[in-house]
């Protein structure tokens, strides 16, 4: 029998280690064929944890250094069910509810959230490029040998520091298309990016199985502070009434301004009992202090929530606006300052 020299045994492992410096080559430029950040961020867990013999994984991202690192992407193979709740996750949370004081995760023990996930173990990478530093969490089945994980952690490290370039340049990208979807007046998302995205959103619902809610919110008296104060001081409400929202959804929600005093609330994977509660907590921010319309001039305002949910109360994203648009104008007409809830009025009772 002839046994492998020591030479022999060199070259073959400079060759597997060839052979992996290609793989991860290869991979880095097919993910940077996708110019969207959601997307990008997907496919660096999906070729990261394939290439390190993981069994899927989630990347976050931190935009500023006193934000949270919020989910960009993930994968969690084949089970769709394990997708959903997802986005409901923030890393700092997570963790804090384990026991760890930050988000610096080194590999080891999953944190059980992430063991429901079907990760027993993680290996965690971090990366910074320009505004763009992410953490990327691969999960494993079981726990992983020194050796083993080692050479994990060297795969996810180079695959993520050579896909950082291409997935700063989306996020670059993504701001410059936020310039064209905001509203002016109150930075909430406009009319004309609710329609794609509601439709984006519907379909996805149905792909995987997941819930989605729509809130519908017109201010009950907005008209009157413009005719006693005029139109910049309602101009300065709505702005005022845009923040007071947006404190109070999560970073996978989107408020879009949908004309004048109306505005819309989308809830990925937010049931009805969800969206109302938030209704309410919405009511009550709005109502519960009053708005600076101009220096040392305050005016109380009040608002008119309608809730709707795919697919209870409609199984496309037209009828489901039109159940939440038509729930709320059922509150306007019937008293303001209230919540309706899509569908048969009489499904109102017992949901709040």
């Amino acid at each position: 029998m002839i046994e492998d020299r020591p030479d022999d045994e060199g070259s073959k492992a400079a060759d597997e280690a060839k052979d992996l410096e290609l793989k991860i080559l290869r991979a880095a430029l097919e993910i940077s064929r996708q110019v969207e950040p959601a997307e990008n961020a997907s496919g660096i867990v999906s070729r990261a944890s394939a290439l390190a013999g993981g069994s899927g994984g989630l990347l976050y991202l931190r935009t500023s250094d006193e934000g949270e690192h919020l989910l960009l992407g993930g994968h969690v193979g084949s089970d769709d069910s394990r997708r959903k709740g997802l986005v409901r996750l923030r890393l700092e949370k997570v963790l804090a509810d384990e026991g760890f004081v930050n988000a610096e995760l080194e590999g080891g023990r999953s944190p059980a959230v992430f063991g429901a996930l079907g990760f027993q173990w993680l290996i965690s990478a971090a990366g910074e490029e320009s505004d763009c530093r992410c953490r990327l969490l691969i999960g494993f089945d079981s726990p992983l040998q020194p050796e083993a994980q080692q050479s994990a952690s060297r795969i996810i490290e180079r695959l993520l520091g050579d896909c950082l370039p291409g997935l700063a340049n989306t996020l670059r990208m993504e701001r410059v298309r936020e310039l064209v979807i905001r509203d002016d007046q109150t930075e909430s998302y406009n009319r004309r990016f609710l329609d794609s995205f509601m439709s984006e959103e519907v379909e996805r619902a149905r792909r995987y199985g997941t819930v989605l809610s729509v809130i519908f919110l017109d201010l009950d008296n907005l008209k009157e502070i413009n005719s006693l104060y005029g139109h910049a001081a309602g101009s300065s409400a709505l702005r005022e009434l845009a923040k007071r929202i947006m404190a109070a959804i999560r970073g996978s929600d989107k408020l879009f301004r949908y004309g004048g005093d109306e505005f819309c609330v989308v809830l990925p994977e937010t049931d009805a009992v969800g969206a109302y509660d938030l209704a309410e907590r919405l009511r009550q921010t709005i109502a519960a202090r009053p708005f600076e319309v101009e220096p040392g001039r305050e005016a109380s305002l009040t608002a008119s929530l309608g809730v709707a949910c795919f697919p209870l109360h409609g199984d496309s994203a037209a009828s489901l606006m039109s159940a939440a648009d038509q729930a709320m104008s059922r509150v306007k007409l019937s008293g303001k300052n209230s919540i309706g809830v899509g569908g048969d009025p009489a499904m109102n009772v017992g949901i709040g």
